[in-house]
């Protein structure tokens, strides 16, 4: 006997009892379905976790301040003054000189210091003036909605518009908006001299949850309305910085960006990563998930027994059966491969329909949630599959389904012919 007709036959068997076969793949199916949905769930909600990181700086970034207490970071302990300063910062601010000191340091690649924009309001179609909050971050890829990236061309006065600006300032969509025109008011810090600044909207941002409101800039706007802010300020004042963005070498691992942080703090320097930021919301996701990844384990470990049972009772109906084929010289070891494989057909049946039915469920959720609980949060998908995930998830449940089923497939390779022909 082949093993295609091994197959062929398996399945046919299978069905012999269809109502035991259904309820069985039944309960396989309410544990794959479980563990589908939450996967798709987990891969949503990270992917999008992930677009917000990078949306502020990716996983190679530093942000660094002049201070712990600027990063938000504990820092009970009374600082002792020292006169000679620890770092080359001076007070609450970053210079040139901190910059050159953060480059020397080993293991970073690139430093650019974050400018504080100060902006008076911005126009748009509609005239009318609105205050606005914008930022320029180089080697950022920025989440859109709608249009490209910032130039990084020296002379492109550019920006990517926070999405709560687009129907205000008179636009009746992101695609509506691209292209478009708008007008930056910039006035000098110190003489108070107010100068319009025309700038192309390329781009709108999908919903930042770290960065709302916030629209980023081209390096040649950055650099205009900085100069303008600056304008008229003795030296001492100009080029000091809230916080800088350092690069960091590709590849490192978690013991050596705790070294350059630790680096970074003995000079005086507060640091800490976006996945510092968020990555409490990643955990909080995935423990969730794993919660009710669990109660799916669970209805799979209950199928499991079903499987045992159903393939048990087909034993006991089909003993004669089994004899006879013995008798005509059919192997223990083929007995055991045709029971494994109506075991296998099981959880692959059921495994696939529950896929197949998370699949179906988390299109309708992900229209439900569009609609409603994340109305606003652009870019956010909540339940994503991926083919991988499907497949590893299709494969564990037909491994629970053989391993089940070995215990009355043996039992069924182990029957005397003879005495199984006398069974009634």
């Amino acid at each position: 006997m082949k093993l295609f007709d091994i197959i062929q036959s398996a399945s046919s068997n299978l069905w012999r009892n269809k109502g035991r076969t259904i309820l069985t793949i039944v309960a396989i199916f309410i544990g794959a379905f479980t563990i589908s949905l939450t996967s798709g769930v987990n891969a949503g909600v990270n992917d999008y976790i992930d677009k917000q990181i990078n949306g502020v700086g990716g996983e190679d970034q530093l942000m660094i301040s002049p201070s712990t207490q600027s990063m938000g970071m504990p820092n009970n302990e009374p600082q002792e003054y020292n006169p000679e300063g620890t770092s080359n910062s001076d007070g609450d601010y970053m210079t040139d000189k901190d910059m050159t000191t953060i480059r020397g340091m080993s293991n970073i690649s690139k430093v650019e210091p974050f400018h504080f924009l100060a902006t008076d309001y911005v126009q748009g179609p509609n005239d009318k003036r609105l205050v606005f909050s914008a930022a320029s971050q180089s080697d950022i890829h920025i989440d859109l909605e709608a249009g490209r990236q910032v130039s990084a061309n020296a002379n492109d006065y550019e920006i990517n518009l926070a999405p709560e600006f687009v129907k205000a300032l008179g636009f009746s969509s992101a695609k509506d908006a691209l292209n478009k025109k708008v007008t930056l008011a910039v006035s000098s810090q110190a003489t108070g001299k107010q100068e319009l600044i025309e700038a192309t909207i390329v781009g709108v941002r999908n919903v930042s949850l770290v960065q709302q409101g916030q629209s980023i800039t081209s390096k040649a706007l950055s650099d205009k309305i900085v100069a303008t802010n600056e304008e008229g300020l003795p030296d001492s004042m100009k080029n000091n910085y809230t916080m800088s963005f350092a690069t960091m070498k590709k590849n490192l691992s978690d013991k050596q960006i705790t070294a350059l942080k630790d680096q970074l703090e003995d000079k005086g320097y507060g640091s800490m990563t976006v996945e510092d930021e968020i990555g409490m919301i990643r955990q909080v996701v995935n423990a969730i998930t794993g919660v009710l990844t669990m109660f799916g384990a669970i209805a799979l470990l209950a199928a499991s027994f079903g499987i045992i049972n159903t393939l048990y009772m087909s034993v006991q109906d089909r003993t004669r059966e089994i004899g006879l084929m013995k008798a005509m010289g059919m192997s223990g070891f083929k007995v055991f491969l045709t029971f494994s494989i109506e075991a296998l057909l099981i959880g692959f049946w059921g495994g696939l329909l529950g896929i197949g039915g998370a699949v179906t469920a988390g299109h309708f959720l992900n229209e439900l949630a569009v609609s409603t609980f994340l109305d606003g949060l652009t870019g956010f998908t909540l339940i994503q599959f991926s083919v991988p995930s499907m497949v590893i998830i299709i494969l564990v449940i037909m491994l629970i389904a053989f391993l089940a089923g070995t215990f009355p497939a043996n039992r069924a390779a182990r029957l005397d012919p003879i005495n199984a022909l006398r069974y009634e």
